[in-house]
C-alpha cells in the first residue's frame, strides 16, 4: 500500500474513531434531554390536571371531569388519564385508556400515600404519573395517573441516530477524497519526480535535475537529491578525465616502448647488415661497368638498386630512433613551408595535380624547429600528392586561431576509410608498401608535432578526401598549461 492510502486510512479511522465517541456522547446527551423533558412535561400536565380533578371532585361535578378528560383527548390523543374515587373505584377514563395493573396499583398507592410518583416502565415505552387528589381542608378525594407513551421520544432518537450515521458516512468519504487528493498533490507526485529523476541518473544521465518548488521536507530532499547528482556528476567527470590521462599515459609509454624497440632494431640492422649491403653495392656496382653479357648487367643494376632500397629504409629507421632534438627558435610557420612547396614544384607538375598555398593575414609567428617543420609540412604534402588524382587539388593553409597558428593540408583524393584512420601514426603502417612505403612517415610527423607542444588531427570521409589539421602553440610555455 502506498504512503499516499496508509496516510488516508489512519487518519480517516482516527477520524472515525474520533466521530463514534463525540456521536456516542451527542446520542446519549440528546436521549437525556429528551427524557428530561417529557418527565417535566408529564409532571407539569399531571399537576394541571390534580388542580382540575380535584375541584371536580371537590365539586361533585362528574360533568366537569369529563369535560376535561375530552379536551386534553383532543390536544393530546396519545395520554391516557384514570381517576378514582377515594375507595379506589375508577370514575372516569380517556377515551384510548387501557386498564391494565400496574397503573391501578399506583393509583392505589398514590392515593394511600398521599405522593405523586412518577415511573417509567422497563421496556422505555411509556412515562406513568400518579398522584393523590385532595379537598381543601386535605381530605382524600381520590387519585389519578396519567400515562403518556414515549413513541415519539424512539422516533426522535432514530432520526438523532440516523444523523449521526448519515454524516459519519460523509465524513468518510470527504476525509478519504481529501486524503487521496492531498497525497497526489503533496506526496506521490513529488516523490514520483524524484523517482523519475533516479532512474534518469540510474541510466547514466547525471544532467537529470528534479524541479524545485516548495520549502518543506520534500523540497529539502529534492534540493539534495539535485546536490547529489551535481556531486556525482563531477565525480563522473574527474573519474573520466583519469581515465583518459590515465590512457594518455598508456598510449604514450606504448609510443616509448616502440621508439625504444625501433631504436634498438635500427641501431642493430645498421651495424648487422651495413657492411653486408655495402659490399653488394659496391660487388653489383662493379659487375654492372665491367659485365659484357647484357643479362648480366641488368641482374646487376637490379641488385644495386635493391641494396640502395635496403639502405635507405635502414637510414629511415636511424633518423626516426634516433631523431636529434628540436633546435627551438622564433620563426613564421608560413617560411618552411614555402621553400617545402618550391621543392615540391617539379613534381607537382609531372603528377598534373594543382597545389595551393593559402595563408591567411594574421601572424604566424610560432616556437619551432624549422628545419623539423619542413619534414613535417612534406611528409603531408607528399601524402596528400599521392593520395590526389591528376586533375586535383591539394591545398595548404595556415591560419591564426586565437593564441595558436594551424597548418592545415587538404586534398581531394580517395579519402581514407575509418578503420584506417585509428592506425595511420602507428610506425610501419602504411597502405603503399607497393609504392615503396615504410610507414614512418606519418609516424615522424606526430612525434614533432607532439614534441612541439601542438596537436594533429585527421577528417576524413572516403571518396571526398582527407584533411590534416595541426595546432601549434605561439608559444612553447603554453604547452605546459
Amino acid at each position: 500500500m502506498s504512503i499516499r492510502l496508509r496516510l488516508t486510512a489512519l487518519l480517516t479511522l482516527l477520524g472515525l474513531a474520533l466521530f463514534v465517541g463525540y456521536a456516542l456522547i451527542a446520542y446519549r446527551g440528546e436521549e437525556r434531554d429528551l427524557r428530561t423533558s417529557t418527565e417535566r412535561e408529564v409532571r407539569t400536565l399531571g399537576r394541571a390536571l390534580e388542580i382540575a380533578l380535584g375541584n371536580a371532585l371537590r365539586d361533585r361535578q362528574r360533568m366537569d371531569i369529563d369535560e376535561t378528560l375530552a379536551a386534553l383527548d383532543a390536544i393530546r390523543p396519545a395520554v391516557e388519564v384514570h381517576v378514582h374515587d377515594a375507595e379506589g373505584a375508577t370514575i372516569a377514563l380517556s377515551e384510548n385508556a387501557i386498564v391494565d395493573r400496574q397503573i391501578e396499583a399506583m393509583v392505589s398507592a398514590a392515593g394511600t400515600s398521599g405522593t405523586a410518583t412518577l415511573v417509567t416502565d422497563p421496556d422505555h415505552s411509556r412515562i406513568i404519573y400518579a398522584a393523590p387528589l385532595v379537598g381543601d381542608d386535605g381530605a382524600a378525594l381520590g387519585a389519578f395517573a396519567l400515562v403518556r407513551p414515549l413513541d415519539d421520544l424512539d422516533a426522535d432518537l432514530a432520526r438523532t441516530k440516523w444523523r449521526l450515521v448519515l454524516t459519519m458516512a460523509a465524513f468518510v468519504i470527504a476525509t478519504m477524497f481529501a486524503g487521496v487528493l492531498l497525497g497526489t498533490l503533496y506526496v506521490k507526485r513529488p516523490v514520483a519526480r524524484v523517482l523519475e529523476g533516479i532512474r534518469h541518473v540510474r541510466q547514466g544521465d547525471t544532467d537529470a535535475r528534479v524541479p524545485s518548488t516548495r520549502k518543506d521536507e520534500i523540497g529539502a530532499l529534492v534540493d539534495e537529491f539535485n546536490a547529489m547528482v551535481v556531486a556525482l556528476d563531477v565525480a563522473r567527470q574527474r573519474v573520466e578525465q583519469e581515465v583518459e590521462a590515465r590512457l594518455r599515459l598508456e598510449r604514450g609509454l606504448r609510443d616509448v616502448d616502440k621508439m625504444v624497440t625501433i631504436a634498438q632494431l635500427s641501431a642493430g640492422l645498421a651495424h648487422e647488415i651495413g657492411s653486408p649491403l655495402q659490399v653488394l653495392s659496391g660487388r653489383g656496382q662493379a659487375l654492372v661497368e665491367r659485365s659484357a653479357d647484357p643479362e648480366a648487367r641488368r641482374l646487376a643494376e637490379i641488385v644495386v638498386a635493391q641494396t640502395e632500397r635496403i639502405t635507405k629504409i635502414v637510414e629511415q629507421l636511424l633518423s626516426f630512433g634516433r631523431r636529434r632534438a628540436p633546435q627551438i627558435a622564433r620563426c613564421d610557420l608560413a617560411q618552411p613551408i614555402r621553400a617545402v612547396l618550391d621543392l615540391l614544384e617539379r613534381e607537382v607538375r609531372r603528377g598534373g595535380v594543382t597545389l595551393r598555398f593559402e595563408p591567411d593575414g594574421g601572424d604566424h609567428m610560432i616556437d619551432g624547429d624549422a628545419d623539423q617543420l619542413q619534414q613535417v609540412t612534406l611528409n603531408l604534402v607528399k601524402n596528400a600528392l599521392a593520395a590526389t588524382p591528376r586533375g586535383g587539388v591539394v591545398t595548404v593553409r595556415v591560419a591564426r586561431q586565437d593564441d595558436r597558428v594551424q597548418l592545415i593540408v587538404e586534398d581531394n583524393g580517395s579519402g581514407i576509410a575509418p578503420e584506417i584512420q585509428a592506425r595511420l601514426f602507428e610506425p610501419f603502417f602504411t597502405t603503399r608498401s607497393a609504392e615503396g612505403g615504410t610507414g614512418l612517415g606519418l609516424a615522424v610527423v606526430r612525434a614533432i608535432v607532439l614534441e612541439h607542444g601542438g596537436a594533429i588531427d585527421v577528417h576524413s570521409t572516403p571518396g571526398q578526401g582527407a584533411t590534416f589539421t595541426i595546432t601549434f602553440p605561439g608559444r612553447l610555455a603554453e604547452r605546459a598549461a
